[in-house]
């Protein structure tokens, strides 16, 4: 083996900068081009254990009573108590420095580039390995909010399907074509807005997609809404202008006591292609859960609030604590090369299943 280049490697592994990378709380947020909006609604959260009880215990205020000056104070109950099995799960990826990437790499090294050279193999980490399982959870942060289900998928056939808590009505199809200039969108958004406020909850956030978000600029019925002129010519409805912008859009939600829509068009790559973590026709509405969550930054303190649940990371394969794993190794025989490996064990858990409202099937 090169000495210099497995200098380069003992040194990033015994200084823990692999270590860093892969226990860094900010990764699951993403980077300011590329924010991961899943994280904010199920933060990873260390778990010691790879299958347990959530015992979700909630406190609701109740008012007090009424009493003499000198009587007892008079004990109420508020709790709202659930528990469920939670079973995590195993995701992996190896990726590979190819030969021309390794013989760069012995340039920069060569050139007493050191500094340079730590750089490109400790990004390349963060990049192909840390941030693929870090997409992984987003991923399946998105299902388990959209669909109440988790498909894990591998190779060699495999398959499995995690099913979550999918209250009656929470989750429905359009009523009709939010296409049709004849049907309003917001027949189906207040009926999910309304079911959320009959079990107490307010909505504080939505999401959508830019296909959603332009069909619904492009309804006559969102777009009278809107403010903008519509007019009825034989039947066939027109409007002055041909989009009413999210702007707009906004403003009318809020005229609903609704928050303004989060566009949401992340996509990851696959081998063969790409998607969208979110699916491209729903629209997400999630509620207030009085559920607050602390990210601990080292020196700092990141407060999420009214989190729907976390992201359980467990203790992956061979470890003895929680947190993703990433294993870099150099080779000399033929072709040269760097291979890197990277695992997790980690599972989104809903704590807050009917503070979720989605309509899907939107077209």
């Amino acid at each position: 083996m090169p000495r210099d280049i497995a200098t380069t490697l003992q040194e990033l592994q015994s200084q823990g900068h692999f270590v860093n990378i892969s226990r860094n709380p900010l990764a699951q947020f993403g980077q300011p081009d590329r924010h991961y909006l899943g994280a904010t609604l199920l933060p990873e959260q260390d778990v010691f254990e790879n299958a347990y009880r959530e015992e979700a215990v909630r406190y609701r205020t109740i008012i007090a009573n009424d009493g003499t000056r000198y009587s007892p104070v008079q004990k109420k109950g508020g709790e709202l108590i659930g528990e469920f099995l939670v079973e995590l799960g195993n995701s992996d990826i190896g990726r590979e420095f190819t030969a021309r990437e390794y013989e760069a790499l012995l340039r920069l090294i060569a050139s007493s580039n050191d500094m340079t050279a730590m750089e490109r193999l400790l990004g390349w980490a963060d990049t192909v390995l840390n941030k693929a399982l870090v997409e992984k959870n987003e991923l399946q942060i998105w299902q388990a909010i959209v669909s109440a289900v988790v498909q894990r998928r591998g190779d060699n056939g495999y398959t499995e399907d995690v099913l979550y808590s999918n209250p009656a009505g929470h989750r429905i199809n359009a009523t009709g074509a939010w296409s049709n200039p004849a049907f309003d969108p917001f027949t189906d958004i207040m009926a999910q807005y309304q079911l959320l406020a009959s079990k107490g909850y307010t909505v504080n956030r939505i999401f959508a997609g830019l296909p959603v978000i332009t069909i619904m600029a492009n309804n006559a019925k969102v777009q009278a809404r809107v403010g903008l002129p519509i007019a009825n010519l034989a039947g066939t409805i027109t409007v002055a202008q041909q989009m009413a912008t999210i702007a707009a859009i906004n403003m009318a939600l809020n005229a609903n006591s609704l928050p303004p829509i989060e566009q949401y068009d992340l996509q990851y790559r696959t081998s063969t292609g790409s998607g969208y973590f979110l699916a491209r026709n729903v629209f997400v509405m999630v509620a207030t859960t009085g559920q607050d969550a602390n990210i601990d930054l080292g020196d700092q303190q990141r407060l999420l609030r009214n989190v729907l649940g976390y992201e359980a990371v467990g203790k992956p394969t061979g470890q003895p604590a929680p947190g993703r794993v990433l294993q870099v190794n150099a080779f000399t025989n033929k072709p040269p090369r760097i291979e890197g490996e990277a695992w997790q064990t980690s599972l989104p858990v809903i704590t807050e299943p009917e503070a979720i409202a989605v309509i899907g099937g939107i077209a």
